[in-house]
């Protein structure tokens, strides 16, 4: 835990929408498989993914202390 609070708070706050982004886009690849996909939707998935991979790359963006 103590490694954890070294990150910084934006670092961490990044880490967590990043998380949360990425549980948006695991839900629409289960929907993507479930139910036939339309276009909007794949759009969607596509929007949210690049949203979570630029959260992930803030959050590392610099190296650790």
């Amino acid at each position: 835990m103590p490694k954890f609070w070294r990150l910084g708070h934006f670092r961490a706050a990044g880490a967590t929408l990043a998380l949360a982004w990425l549980i948006i886009v695991v839900a629409f690849a289960y929907a993507a498989t479930s139910v036939q996909p339309d276009y909007k939707s794949i759009g969607a998935a596509v929007f949210a993914l690049g949203i979570a991979a630029a959260c992930f790359l803030y959050a590392w963006r610099e190296p650790g202390p």
